[in-house]
């Protein structure tokens, strides 16, 4: 995850009234601005945009392998939550265990499955190699490849 900090100097004018401006996080020590006249509010936009995607990613390439949620262990019936390749979230409600799914492996998507109560979760790739183990109460699985 790639985290970015941004540091900002912001001015704060007050109203006309106001003879002082205020500097906040970027004033030197001993430079104080003050004004005999009233100061006219100044106003400064600043636009800064995010860009959030909610399209569902889609896998590129061929699968890179094969991989099988499974949910183990637990009594009655169990909601299991899960995603596969970075798609939309399916609900599965009043099942049996144990349950599986298999699907195919993309670079770079991740994949999860949540079950809520006591039973075990696994992800499994190729068939033999543990790639992630919940044993929590409402255990939650999860694997992405990056080859």
């Amino acid at each position: 995850m790639f985290t970015s900090s941004v540091h900002r100097c912001t001015a704060l004018f007050a109203g006309a009234a106001v003879t002082a401006a205020v500097l906040t996080g970027c004033a030197d020590s001993g430079t104080a601005r003050t004004s005999a006249e009233p100061s006219t509010p100044a106003t400064t936009t600043e636009s800064v945009e995010t860009s959030r995607s909610t399209e569902t990613p889609k896998p590129t390439g061929a699968p890179v392998g094969t991989a099988t949620m499974e949910v183990r262990g637990g009594t009655g019936p169990v909601t299991i939550r899960y995603s596969i390749n970075g798609g939309a979230e399916q609900v599965e409600t009043a099942e049996t265990l144990p349950w599986t799914k298999d699907y195919p492996v993309y670079d770079r998507l991740t994949s999860y499955v949540i079950v809520e109560g006591t039973p075990v979760c696994a992800i499994i790739m190729d068939g033999n190699r543990l790639v992630d183990l919940g044993t929590d109460v409402n255990a939650t699985c999860s694997f992405a490849y990056w080859g």
